[in-house]
């Protein structure tokens, strides 16, 4: 499945930013725009097609493709009946993509409670990290708009510390929630790391420094006052 894998992260990738940029820029402002950009929409139906060639798997990607075109034309009763009819037949993959489908659909439509469930139902059910992991994310963004920063932070940290690719995405909101919720020297402890992480993409790295420079530096201690030199003389 391993075609698979790389349509859907590089589905994801380039098509999530396009559909919460904005309303992110309204929530936390220029300097973040653009960190919290993992939504399941679009993914490699058409690449799923050709990799897997059997009768049963072009009728699954048929019906799948067609649900996203349900989904894209603003037909999302139908589009929500597809993808949940898809999440209980065909192969493991399928199922699991389709929930994350289903889960987008339902979280567009209002029920924040119903998508968390099914993006909880796709990670536990996902075999592929990557995919998993994603669910998780997807899944962290929704407790991010409804639930308390404890909860917030529960979900993000295995994400954060499993690595890889996600990784950087999860440090992003957890400095964002933490930030919100008054515990700012998490917040800027975390855009220090991804600020340092050279692993971590360019834009990425900026966007903490920039967080940063907006945060500020963190106050001296009373141990550091003391320790500082005094000022020189003035020069007679």
């Amino acid at each position: 499945m391993s075609n698979e894998t790389d349509s859907f992260i590089q589905e994801v990738d380039e098509r999530v930013r396009e559909d919460r940029v904005m309303t992110f820029f309204k929530r936390w402002g220029l300097w973040l725009g653009g960190a919290l950009v993992v939504v399941l929409v679009g993914i490699g139906g058409w690449q799923l097609w050709r990799a897997q060639q059997t009768e049963s798997a072009r009728s699954q990607a048929e019906a799948y493709v067609a649900a996203q075109e349900l989904a894209r034309a603003g037909n999302l009763d139908d589009a929500k009946a597809a993808f949940e009819n898809l999440t209980n037949e065909g192969p493991r993959t399928y199922r699991v993509m389709a929930q994350l489908e289903h889960a987008a659909v339902l979280e567009a439509q209002g029920d924040l409670q119903g998508a968390l469930a099914e993006f909880d139902a796709a990670a536990e059910a996902a075999t592929d990290p990557l995919m998993k992991r994603t669910a998780q994310m997807r899944a962290a963004y929704l407790v991010a708009e409804t639930q308390d920063f404890a909860a917030v932070q529960a979900r993000l940290t295995p994400i954060i510390e499993g690595g890889g690719q996600l990784a950087t995405l999860a440090q992003e909101l957890l400095a964002v929630e933490a930030w919100e919720a008054g515990e700012v020297d998490l917040a800027r402890q975390t855009l220090d790391a991804i600020a340092l992480a050279f692993e971590a993409p360019e834009s990425v790295r900026q966007r903490a420094q920039v967080a940063l420079a907006v945060i500020g530096p963190a106050p001296a201690t009373a141990e550091q006052e003391t320790t500082a030199p005094a000022p020189a003389a003035p020069a007679q």
